[in-house]
């Protein structure tokens, strides 16, 4: 019976003390002690629980609490309490899911930094790009890259056209693009080019570095990708087309 007690959402001890005062009826505290074997201590939070619950009264007789256990049908009173207690919950939970799944995303939208060594990881990453579902900005220096990836340089430019992915470039006035880009380009005094090349697109920004082993730094972070959009902006008005 106290295994079918437990189920019923009392715990071990709750449903220790209830069969007790069952089996005993009106009595002392000290009896049920004496009974269950449990410390006095225990006994009185648990006939305090029960009380709580419903399945348990007590009177005074002489000064002296006596308890007893309460109607078996308490029991169905208490499973109606726990359903509509459940109800209550189930709405609340539906009031703050949106909150919680919030407060989700802003934890999954953490900065993180990954970093590509050599030009097998740098053309790993530039495949990312060639997926992306957003606008590429390119901060370019117009020197570096051709040299560096040799053939694919073209291949990427022909991915990028291939898979529609729309973009503009900023480059330095001394470096004049003869060859034809899938993205629009534009020409900004030398004071405002980067020493590397800088790629953002979705919420990543993309930093590389022509070397003879070139090295890239991919930053996921929508704020600081949005950062970078603002100032490619600012630069976009002051640029030239030729």
């Amino acid at each position: 019976m106290k295994e079918e007690l437990e189920k019923l959402g009392l715990t071990e001890n709750e449903a220790t003390v209830y069969l007790a005062l069952l089996d005993t009826g009106l009595t002392t505290a000290g009896s049920i002690i004496k009974k269950t074997k449990y410390h006095r201590n225990i006994v009185y939070f648990n006939l305090d629980r029960l009380i709580e619950k419903g399945l348990a009264t007590f009177v005074m007789i002489k000064n002296i609490k006596h308890f007893q256990a309460a109607e078996a049908d308490e029991l169905t009173n208490y499973i109606e309490k726990q359903r509509q207690e459940l109800e209550a919950k189930e709405r609340l939970l539906k009031q703050v899911i949106p909150e919680l799944e919030a407060r989700r995303k802003i934890t999954r939208q953490q900065e993180e930094a990954t970093v590509y060594k050599g030009l097998k990881g740098v053309k790993n990453v530039l495949e990312d790009i060639t997926r992306s579902k957003t606008e590429l900005l390119l901060f370019a220096t117009g020197w570096g890259a051709k040299q560096t990836l040799g053939s694919y340089y073209n291949q990427w430019h022909l991915k990028l056209k291939e898979n529609n992915i729309t973009g503009r470039a900023l480059v330095s006035k001394k470096a004049k693009i003869t060859e034809k880009l899938p993205y629009k380009v534009r020409y900004l005094d030398e004071e405002f080019i980067q020493p590397t090349t800088i790629c953002v697109f979705e919420d990543k920004v993309l930093n590389i570095i022509w070397e003879n082993e070139p090295l890239a730094v991919l930053i996921t972070s929508e704020k600081n990708a949005e950062s970078y959009r603002a100032y490619f902006e600012i630069l976009w008005k002051k640029a030239k087309e030729s």
